[in-house]
């Protein structure tokens, strides 16, 4: 939340106790004009407020004492709706009886998720027998370096699988925790948006992950809405103070901090962040907070709340959202669009969006990479062959060394068929469709190791010269896939040979080898062969980092 000048408690007291006072005095003075105007409406004789008072009768019996078993109270009845006729008596009126709705449970969530498993290509009982616990563990330690290894455990996260037998009881959930755990802290925000729409977030500990998605996108309406409905979703005292103030509601805010202070229930940084967002005269702000150690997206806007905003760029790559918004200048959203572009977080769309932004001004780094694909994309948009001869091979190379290599294979590879292009930028084509699954623009005109990546890439016998990468790569990718599944499930066999591939990245071809191998076996041939596309084009198109 953005205050230009936040109130102090001082100036959000109720009304001036003249104002207080005055109230009861005209209540008094309107009560007693009333029995004067009630004698006029009634030609003398003032309105009763029952009959009795009237008749002298005894007063009915209060609705409020009622109990189950008891008689329907006089008053309570007046409010009855009319019985209805049972239904065989209606009328045939060819309209649908009425529907009555139940609840079902939720059911584990472990089993929940946002594509279906086949739409994934991946097996419904992936997790095997393996323990909930143990599947977490690997999911939080995963950390693909190749962009088939990324899209191939966004997949493993978001697919609707069966929960793994292993399961302890009581261990219900933790592993959908940790999927969408792992999804925030990669960027992914919109696919553990997805998933814990799936499983239903209007439970404490998915509420969390729910608040903190809301908070890294700047958008804390809707959770500060929940919250105020429901308090009992609040993840902390922290979150509850927090919309309190959104909310506008700055004495029940600080009210509860103090309550929440005075019993030791907040960390001295997200209470000292309170104390500053709530009052800045509280604080000595001649001197800043000290940079954190560790930080929550709520610790992050308060941050920001009070004036030390936190650059993004060591931080996870989820933060790198805040950047996106129109409050940022335009080098923070090219920085934050390209960051999570490599880290394959979102649409490479947005990227090229925030290029084209408008013109730079400067030199040198994400301004040289900007002006490329401005160049890049008016050739294109022109079909200038001659033009993106020129341009292609430059901005491939400034992509390629800057890690963004695949978002720009993805935005102009598809454009690229049908061109008449130089060697060398028909060259380039070819690698950068590759990267994308594309076939190559002419096979025949280009080199001998690019037609066997490209008859590599489509599942056919390559030719790479002997005691290669290419060779024992191509050997890996042609393995006979084993009659059973392993022991520990296929979904940790298929987390550990993800990290053996990239092992590729760092010149162990033998750990690399086994790795896609190992893919194979467990029925992802078509993620090994992307894998070994850009282990190959890595030393060549500079994709190593």
């Amino acid at each position: 939340m953005r205050r230009a000048t936040p109130m102090r408690w001082t100036e959000r007291r109720p009304p001036r106790r003249a104002a207080r006072l005055a109230l009861p005095v005209v209540l008094c003075m309107a009560l007693a004009a009333l029995p004067a105007a009630a004698q006029v409406a009634t030609g003398g004789a003032p309105i009763s407020a029952n009959d009795w008072l009237k008749t002298g009768k005894p007063p009915l019996p209060p609705a409020t004492a009622w109990r189950p078993g008891d008689a329907i109270p006089p008053d309570a009845q007046i409010l009855r709706a009319p019985e209805m006729p049972p239904a065989q008596a209606l009328p045939a009126t060819g309209l649908p009886p009425a529907v009555g709705v139940t609840r079902l449970a939720e059911g584990n969530p472990d089993g929940k998720g946002a594509i279906p498993a086949q739409s994934a290509r991946l097996p419904r009982d992936l997790w095997g027998p393996a323990p909930a616990g143990e599947i977490a563990q690997a999911i939080a330690q995963a950390q693909p370096r190749l962009s088939a290894g990324r899209w191939l455990l966004q997949r493993m996260l978001t697919a609707q699988l069966d929960p793994p037998a292993g399961t302890a009881q009581g261990d219900e959930g933790r592993l959908f925790l940790a999927r969408v755990d792992r999804l925030i802290a990669l960027g992914r925000l919109d696919d553990a948006e997805s998933l814990l729409h799936a499983a239903g977030w209007k439970d404490r500990a998915r509420f969390q992950r729910r608040f903190d998605i809301a908070l890294l996108r700047d958008e804390a309406e809707e959770v500060c809405h929940a919250i105020a409905e429901t308090p009992g979703l609040a993840p902390d005292l922290a979150a509850r103070i927090y919309c309190l103030a959104r909310a506008g509601d700055w004495s029940a805010a600080a009210l509860t901090l103090h309550g929440a202070q005075a019993g030791g229930l907040l960390e001295p940084q997200t209470a000292a962040l309170l104390e500053r967002f709530l009052d800045d005269g509280s604080a000595d702000l001649s001197a800043d907070l000290p940079p954190p150690v560790q930080i929550s997206p709520l610790e992050f806007r308060l941050f920001e709340a009070i004036g030390q905003p936190l650059a993004t760029g060591d931080l996870d790559p989820g933060f790198a959202w805040s950047d996106l918004t129109g409050n940022a200048g335009w080098k923070a959203r090219i920085e934050a669009a390209e960051r999570l572009s490599r880290a394959g977080a979102i649409d490479p769309a947005l990227l090229a969006a925030t290029y084209l932004e408008q013109a730079p001004a400067a030199s040198g780094g994400v301004w040289d990479r900007a002006a490329a694909f401005q160049r890049l994309d008016a050739a294109l948009a022109a079909g200038d062959s001659a033009a993106v001869s020129a341009a292609l091979p430059e901005t491939t190379a400034l992509f390629a060394r800057a890690g963004l290599a695949m978002p720009l294979a993805r935005l102009v590879g598809p454009q690229l068929d049908g061109l008449a292009l130089a060697p060398s930028a028909a060259e380039t084509a070819a690698h950068l469709r590759l990267l994308t699954g594309l076939p190559g623009v002419d096979r025949d005109a280009l080199p001998p190791e690019d037609r066997a990546l490209i008859a590599l890439a489509a599942g056919e016998p390559a030719e790479f010269p002997e005691d290669s990468p290419g060779a024992a790569y191509a050997a890996a990718l042609t393995a006979t896939p084993q009659e059973a599944p392993p022991r520990e499930g296929r979904g940790l066999a298929l987390l550990s040979a993800i990290a053996d591939v990239d092992a590729g990245l760092d010149g162990d071809t033998a750990r690399a080898s086994a790795g896609l191998r190992r893919m194979v076996e467990l029925g992802q041939p078509a993620d090994a062969r992307m894998a070994a596309v850009e282990l190959l084009l890595g030393e060549h198109m500079g994709l190593r980092r």
